[in-house]
């Protein structure tokens, strides 16, 4: 090299460097975003795609009472294994062909993931000691049992439609 030469032929004019930096921190800030919109989406709450509509068909005169043991105890059991509970309805009027008598029936709806996780949930559910002190046992008693038959009937979404929002 030569005294008073630059250097190679390398001429980058600091305009050009400045370019440079900006479109490799367009590229970086590109990169950071799509990877946040990734992280997001995996973020986002599935709804359960898998749902049973239990119908519970009371002793008479206990409807009301079976609605308050899974207002004050059932219900929170089942949530804390996982299980979304939907909704729960009093039948404000019968009809003999569903054999729904307003009086006696109590309906509600729990959502899961998946079939399979309904299987695994219900069972820690059911082997939880609160579960047995609170619903087993009183169902086996036939002086304290609620219960007279339950209908289950396993149902998934069908089309974009559907507007039950579910926080699993």
């Amino acid at each position: 090299m030569v005294a008073g030469q630059s250097g190679p032929n390398h001429s980058f004019s600091s305009g050009a460097f400045v370019m440079l930096k900006w479109k490799i921190a367009t590229i970086v800030a590109v990169a950071f975003g799509l990877t946040g919109i990734g992280w997001g989406y995996a973020q986002t709450v599935k709804e359960p795609g898998f749902y049973e509509l239990r119908v519970y068909t009371a002793k008479p005169g206990k409807r009301d009472a079976l609605a308050q043991r899974f207002a004050s105890r059932t219900a929170a059991i089942y949530a804390r294994h996982g299980i979304t509970n939907v909704g729960y309805w009093i039948p404000q009027q019968s009809d003999a062909e569903l054999s729904v008598d307003a009086a006696n029936t109590f309906i509600y709806m729990r959502g899961y993931p998946s079939r399979e996780e309904r299987d695994k949930r219900l069972k820690a559910a059911h082997d939880d000691p609160e579960f047995a002190e609170v619903v087993t046992r009183q169902e086996r008693n036939p002086d304290t049992k609620l219960i007279e038959k339950v209908h289950n009937v396993d149902m998934v979404p069908n089309g974009s439609y559907t507007a039950i929002k579910i926080t699993p």
